[in-house]
Parts: C-alpha cells; structure tokens; sequence
C-alpha cells in the first residue's frame, strides 16, 4: 500500500512544471517525495531507464533503489546513483580502461613530483577543480606536471570526474534522461550545477529538492547560492515548500526553528509539527571525559540498565535508538574510547582507512575466476588482507544488492562517504561527526562539545557563523525524541586543557525549551583510616 502523502508533497509528486524547485524542511518527507514522484512517472509511461535520481552517498541511492522498487511491484535497473559515481560511469563508455585513483595516491604522486607538502597542494588542487581557486593561487608547474601524469597513465582522481563528465556531455551534445531528479540539492558545488545544466538540456523535467537550512558542505566547494538561485538559473521554475516535520516532537521542532531564524541567507519555510513532546537538555559538564560519562550512563537509563545491578525494566528502547554527534573526528575518536570501556556496543563511523583504499587500489585490474561472485570474491580478498569482515560488511552494505561487475563494485567502494560506513540494522549506539549524520534520525541524539570555538568552529578566530549554525541546526533535527546539548567547562586541545565557554548558539534557544543541568565530578569518598593497635 503507497504511503498517504500530505497536500504539499501531493503537489511536488504530481507536478507536471518543466522545472521544479522542492524546499524539504528536517523530516518533511524529501526522499518519500522523491520516490513517490519517480514511481509516479513510470506508472504514467515513462521508460525507468530514462528517469536518473543523483544523491551523494550510496547509501542514500540504495534507500532509493530499495523504495521505488518496492513501490513499482518489481526489480528493476534504476538510474540512481551519486555524482560521482554517474561521472565515472560516463567517462568510463567514452574511455574503458579509465583509472581513478584514490587520495593516497595522488598524495604520493604529488610527493614524487617534489610538493613539500603533499596534503596542503592536494586541497588546493581539488579547491581549484571546484571552482574555490583560481589559477593565480596555484603552483602552476605542479599541478601541470601531475596533470600530465593523470594524462599519460590514463587517469583521474575525485575531483576529476564532475568536470571531465559535463565537458563530455556538452561535446555529444545529447542526453540520455527525460526526467531529472537532484537530492540534496543545497550541497552541490557550482561545477554540480553546470553539470545538471548540460543533463537537463533537453529534458522533459527537472526536479531539484533540499533544505537550505542543512548547506553544510562550503568547505568541500557547495555554494548555497545554487538552491537559492534555482528560479533566476531555470525561468519559470514552480516553487513547493515540504514544512510538516514528521521527525520531531514540538520541543525539538520550536527550538530548531529558533536558532535557524537568525540566518539570513535562506528561503523562508513555515517548519510545524503535529508530533507533541520532545524534550531537550543541556548538560554542563567539568571536562570531556564527565561529558563521555554522561552520555554511557544515560544510555544505559534509556535502556533500563545493563547490569543485574542496574537493570530495571523494558524501556522500549535499541542501542541504535541513540546517536552521539561530534564537531570534530577527534572528539568522536575519543568518545569513542570511552564507550569500548562500558558494556554498551557502539560503532565509530570514520572515513575509509588507508589500508582498505590500498586494498581497493591493489584489486584495480584483478581477474576474478569465471565461477565467482564479485562481492563475495571481494570479501574473501580483503580478508586475507587482514581487512575485518564486520566493517567490511557495514561498507558493502549500501552496494550488495546490486549486479556489478568487480570493477565497478571497486569503483563504488573508492568512491563511498564516511557515512557509508554504517549498518543501520546493527543494534548499536553510532558515534560520528555532524556532517556525517546528515539525512539521518535517530529517537535520542547526545550533541557533545556545545562550546564556542566547536559549535561555532572558530580558526584562527573566524568562521562563517552562518553555516555553523546550519551545522547546528542539522545535529539538533537528528532527533525524534530526545536531545541533549553538552558542553565542558574545559576541555583538552592539542594536548592541553584550556576553559571552555558554552556555546553562544545556546543563547538562541529559549530558556523555557530546555531543561538545565550541571553534571560535577564526584569526589572519592575517603575510608576511615583505622588506626593501629599501639597508636
């Protein structure tokens, strides 16, 4: 049975405007919405080989694929991918045997080539590639000279892929989609956004929908300006605003829109909720490591204890209910290292580790036996490279229901996000960065480290406050029921303790929203020392 929509997503499903802009508030059903209108379309007569939906991890286009499947009645070979993923494949029938090389190689090439410092030029390379640079702020004869190697060893690396792609499609000049649908659209950069030009050429619809309240990705090279400008870039563009949050109780929705309404780069969007309740507290804690200690002991409160000492009764309650969100990898490493002290199972989502790309980049070119099942081949190979099968299973996860070829499964893989690597079936607690909990829910949500110089990030004194704020608004909206915000009044940094002061986006909150509290160390309780017989 097709889930009821509400009028406004009724309205993005059936629109029949050549050019559509979707402004989908946190939990207002963007990829319901998406789905619904993809479905829509093939029952009407479109070819689903014709219909392409680009998202940017695969685990969000594998949502996708299961969803719209599930809605037409039937397996079928859908055109839902990510950026890059879509990129490479085109390049690829132009040029099969096309490498792409991962970061820790272009690392080592640009070391060869003699870069001091290899990192730093490679940010500056995909900066430049991104549209962030101009060539006045390049080493010129650098990047020519690793250009040039790309060239001759018949390669390309991340940030190759977009450009490479929208310069093929332009010479061909046709395009192989009648119908476009662009996720997350407040995330693309504006070389995204002249490739979905050069796709759209031609096309009978162009669906783009997000939130400009969640840009959250400038430093990657996303440019808001591209949501907003939508209706200037497309004449005759029909605006539809998604604003019932289905996620969220009232506490948490209010709250959101509180701190969101001081931005002034935004398109209005009347947020509601009918969901009653949602409770938020903040917690001031003596230091990160009271901070961690709060988070396992609530935990375990939620959970109704995990010991014969502690266990009280059925909360209703899964490990996986609940999320910690970090500002920073390193914070969420650390919290991370507490929790393996405790009884509770969590899992630490991190960017791929550097043995596993040397391992994707080792299977580059591989033969597989005739008989054999790629991904199962490929599980078999990474565990005589010493790769553990469970996180190995977490990352396969989004792309095992495919029927890829090795090669192409390689590809995926090479090309997957931090917050690929997460099995959202596993009962565990997830530990992660903010901007890898984009696009997901949890029903209690522990934001930790709430303090200026974090949440606001501040280097070297400056930050774009605007899109710290949206990055706040993201991890408080994770939430279904419950959110805590913690803060430490110090906090250790590069190695050494400083103060802390709480968060100024705190101050945005109002005070009649949220529920205080001050969590001190206890002090060891000193034994009476028993004196001796002849004292």
């Amino acid at each position: 049975m097709a889930p009821v929509l509400d009028s406004s997503q009724s309205k993005a499903v059936a629109s029949n405007t050549k050019r559509l802009l979707v402004a989908a508030g946190p939990g207002s059903g963007k990829t319901r919405v998406l789905c619904a209108r993809f479905i829509r379309l093939v029952k009407e007569g479109a070819d689903p080989g014709r219909i392409l939906a680009v998202t940017f991890t695969n685990r969000a286009a594998a949502e996708m694929k299961e969803r719209i499947s599930h809605g037409l009645g039937r397996a079928a070979l859908l055109n839902i991918s990510t950026f890059h993923s879509l990129c490479l494949r085109v390049l690829r029938k132009e040029k099969p045997g096309l490498r792409l090389i991962p970061r820790i190689e272009a690392r080592a090439l640009l070391k060869e080539l003699g870069a001091r410092e290899p990192d730093r030029e490679l940010e500056k390379i995909s900066a430049f590639k991104n549209g962030m640079l101009g060539k006045d702020q390049m080493d010129r004869p650098l990047f020519d000279s690793y250009s040039q190697r790309l060239r001759d060893e018949g390669a390309l690396d991340f940030d190759d892929l977009v450009p490479e792609a929208s310069m093929l499609l332009e010479r061909q000049g046709t395009t192989s989609f009648d119908h476009l649908m662009i996720d997350e659209y407040q995330d693309i950069n504006p070389v995204q956004a002249a490739l979905v030009k050069v796709l759209s050429k031609g096309a009978s619809s162009l669906m783009a929908i997000g939130d400009p309240d969640q840009a959250i990705y400038s430093f990657r090279g996303s440019s808001i300006r591209c949501f907003l400008d939508f209706e200037k870039e497309y004449d005759g563009a029909q605006r539809v605003c998604l604003s019932k949050n289905y996620r969220s109780g009232r506490a948490v929705v209010e709250a959101s829109i509180a701190l969101i309404s001081n931005n002034t780069e935004r398109l209005e969007n009347d947020i509601r909720t009918e969901k009653e309740g949602g409770a938020i507290t903040c917690v001031e804690c003596a230091d990160e490591r009271d901070e961690a200690a709060f988070i396992i002991k609530e935990v375990e409160r939620l959970m109704g204890g995990l010991t014969n000492r502690t266990a009280s009764y059925d909360t209703g309650y899964r490990f996986s209910d609940c999320a910690v969100l970090a500002r920073t990898n390193k914070q969420a490493e650390y919290i991370a290292e507490e929790f393996s002290r405790s009884p509770i199972p969590f899992h630490l989502v991190k960017p791929p580790r550097p043995v596993f790309t040397e391992f994707l980049r080792s299977m580059q070119g591989r033969d597989m036996p005739e008989d054999a099942e790629p991904v199962r081949f490929l599980k078999e190979e990474a565990v005589k490279a010493g790769i553990e099968g469970e996180w190995l299973d977490s990352i396969l996860t989004p792309v095992c229901g495919e029927n890829y070829s090795l090669e192409r499964l390689i590809d995926e893989l090479m090309l997957s996000m931090p917050s690929d690597d997460m099995d959202i079936k596993a009962d565990k607690v997830n530990i992660m960065t903010l901007h890898s909990a984009k696009g997901l829910e949890w029903r209690c949500v522990f934001l930790a480290g709430v303090e200026d110089g974090l949440i606001p990030m501040r280097l070297k004194g400056e930050c774009d406050i605007e899109e710290e704020r949206r990055l706040f608004y993201v991890g408080m909206t994770r939430a279904k029921d419950e959110l805590f915000l913690l803060a430490a009044k110090k906090r250790r940094v590069w190695g050494e303790e400083r103060e802390s002061r709480r968060s100024p986006f705190l101050e945005e909150i109002p005070a009649s929203l949220m529920e205080r509290r001050s969590v001190e160390r206890k002090k060891p309780h000193k034994r009476p020392v028993q004196k001796g017989l002849f004292e």
